[in-house]
């Protein structure tokens, strides 16, 4: 059996890793309900633990794939009117198998409404796009591949409700468009162990987050959950080789956010999140330690 079928799993199991870094740049960084306000930039950089134990692939299987690694993250975010917000993410893979630059993102929110609802506090409009690519050279069908150099142009419409008291409701859709194409050659390498494989292209995929916080004066705190849906797509089985760059990724998981700060300029934060179920998803815990430096 060729080489690609041996790391296909490892390769899998990174590439999700890819998609929990999207969906917290998303969630929590440049496509969130706030904005920084004109001519201020908040740099957060932040280092992440992830480990499985279970991979869930095709038609609901489960398989014992453990997995290790460390993320080093950087999210940048500029104000450049009270309406819109500039961003950028990038990323940094530490595991035993492959380390190095891999995959980041550029961002743009444009909020049209911040209307007041009298007793019932505010309601905010956000709208945001953006675009993810590879950052680094590492080759997508090497063992210990991130991102498998994929392209995406994510779109959300985010609806926060913010209540007299703080507490806050965050309703955030979204639709990411896959526009990388699979190589013609990784897909002749897939041939050579399967003459027979007609590849998949990569599919869009959708997304849901619903969050509940409450922002303090030196503390900020906040709960949510996420469901992303792939219709379509390939789907992984152990030792067959496949490119995980064409499989449709689905999940439910759940998270969480603490941040303090004592002076407004500089703080801490915790979070975390947890994968409970999906298809071509290792169940991943990721625990999260950052800081955030805001300039005005």
């Amino acid at each position: 059996m060729c080489m690609l079928a041996a790391f296909l799993s490892p390769a899998m199991r990174y590439f999700l890793l890819l998609c929990l870094l999207s969906t917290q740049a998303f969630a929590q960084g440049p496509l969130d309900g706030y904005m920084k306000g004109k001519g201020v930039l908040d740099l957060a950089p932040s280092f992440s633990f992830n480990r499985a134990e279970t991979f869930n692939g095709a038609a609901g299987q489960s398989y014992p794939e453990p997995y290790k690694g460390q993320m080093l993250s950087m999210f940048a975010e500029y104000g450049l009117s009270s309406r819109v917000d500039l961003g950028a993410t990038a990323a940094a893979v530490f595991t035993p198998l492959q380390s190095g630059l891999q995959d980041g993102g550029l961002f743009v929110k444009y909020r049209p409404l911040y209307a007041p609802m009298g007793k019932a506090g505010k309601l905010g409009v956000v709208l945001g796009a953006g675009a993810t690519f590879p950052i680094g050279s590492y080759e997508p069908t090497a063992t210990g591949a991130l991102g498998q150099r994929a392209v995406t142009l994510p779109g959300r419409l985010i609806v926060q409700w913010e209540t007299p008291v703080g507490l806050f409701l965050n309703l955030t859709g979204g639709h990411h468009f896959r526009v990388d194409e699979l190589r013609e050659a990784d897909i002749r390498r897939i041939r050579q162990d399967r003459p027979d494989y007609e590849p998949v292209a990569p599919q869009d995929f959708s997304t849901l987050l619903v969050k509940i916080g409450f922002p303090a004066k030196h503390y900020y705190l906040d709960g949510w959950v996420e469901w992303q849906r792939t219709s379509g797509g390939a789907g992984y089985t152990p030792n067959v080789p496949d490119l995980a760059q064409a499989y449709g990724v689905s999940y439910t998981q759940v998270g969480g956010t603490a941040y303090y700060s004592d002076n407004g300029r500089t703080g801490f934060f915790l979070s975390g999140g947890y994968i409970l179920n999906g298809r071509n998803t290792s169940r991943i815990l990721r625990l999260t330690f950052g800081m955030v430096f805001k300039v005005s």
